[in-house]
């Protein structure tokens, strides 16, 4: 649904106001501006202040649940902020950093799916990672350096990064070392990354051992660039859970994620949720993927994060993501 400039900067000043209030609570993970749920179902005409909470307790609870320090406030209530005020809605989420095997070492997947494969030329959706960890994150796509015009690939930080010790000019692997990948297959080296903007981007430099085009598996070019729209329809192509859609029902998110052993503050989120019931949206693999709009396969988001109970995405707002990293998508007419 279409929101206008002066609610739209009425609710940035809102979030900032409720992120500082309310981050910090045990029991939230993200505050955003969408969409709210009603008796199981988005209201479609309303928007609110979202918070998005580990558990959400019924009255009785609440008091108990605030008196034992797990969470520190009834969140349901009108936010004020400048004399105006939003709407409040509470929902149930947890969400991590979606790189496999992410949380727990779960068993190494065979490796069936041509995304695992090595390619050349690349395209957006393929298995990538960082040259130490045995993980596979995808690989978003082609951008070029504003400063030097050079060909880079576009991923998350936690994919290209991975590790608060890295350094830039480590290798980067297409497959990704979980998927086979090794030391001959090589593609790119870590050029930088946004998280001290509090953005989990990176970009590394292509070696020109292999081309990298603007294509994304399973779905061709990128048309554009557009602002993620509240309701919007969206599709991505990620290695773990291939071509999948979801509606945007939250954007200008705030959320705090743990990247071991650390906790971050991540900013710019757009919230992905399913289109019906049992869709799968993503899954730990599809980090790194971009997000486009259906209708014209322009970019809108970067995927990093989600969540299984329920199942819901995480992108970061890809103009953010750009201007911080200092590169332009490179983008079909």
């Amino acid at each position: 649904m279409p929101v206008n400039p002066m609610t739209m900067a009425r609710a940035r000043l809102a979030l900032h106001e409720a992120a500082r209030a309310h981050l910090s609570d045990p029991n939230v993970g993200l505050i955003d501006f969408g969409l709210p749920e009603r008796e199981g179902r988005i209201a479609e005409n309303e928007l609110a202040i979202r918070f998005h909470v580990y558990q959400k307790y019924s009255s009785p609870a609440l008091e108990a649940a605030v008196e034992s320090g797990d969470t520190n406030a009834d969140l349901s209530q009108p936010f004020v902020v400048g004399g105006f005020r939003f709407e409040t809605d509470v929902i149930e989420g947890a969400y991590r950093p979606h790189q496999w095997p992410g949380w727990g070492g779960w068993r190494r997947p065979r490796q069936t799916d041509p995304r695992a494969m090595r390619r050349d030329p690349l395209s957006g959706g393929l298995s990538i990672s960082d040259q130490y960890h045995d993980a596979y994150g995808t690989l978003g796509g082609l951008v070029v350096d504003r400063a030097t015009d050079s060909p880079m690939i576009l991923s998350n930080w936690h994919v290209l990064v991975a590790d608060w010790r890295a350094r830039v000019g480590q290798s980067v692997y297409q497959p990704g070392r979980l998927d086979g990948g090794t030391g001959a297959d090589v593609i790119a080296t870590l050029t930088r990354d946004a998280m001290s903007l509090n953005l989990d981007a990176a970009v590394a430099t292509l070696t020109g051992d292999r081309q990298l085009i603007n294509d994304q598996v399973g779905l061709g070019p990128v048309r554009g660039l557009t602002e993620a729209g509240l309701g919007m329809e969206v599709v991505k192509s990620g290695r773990r859970t291939g071509v999948t859609y979801g509606r945007v029902t939250g954007v200008e998110g705030i959320a705090q994620l743990n990247y071991r052993p650390l906790d971050r503050i991540i900013r710019h989120v757009v919230t992905i949720d399913p289109r019906a019931n049992n869709e799968e949206v993503s899954g730990p693999g599809d980090s790194g993927s971009l997000w486009l709009e259906a209708s014209t396969m322009r970019a809108v988001g970067l995927h990093f994060a989600g969540g299984d109970t329920p199942e819901r995405a995480l992108a970061l707002d890809i103009e953010a993501v750009l201007t911080a990293l200092n590169v332009a998508l490179v983008i079909s007419e």
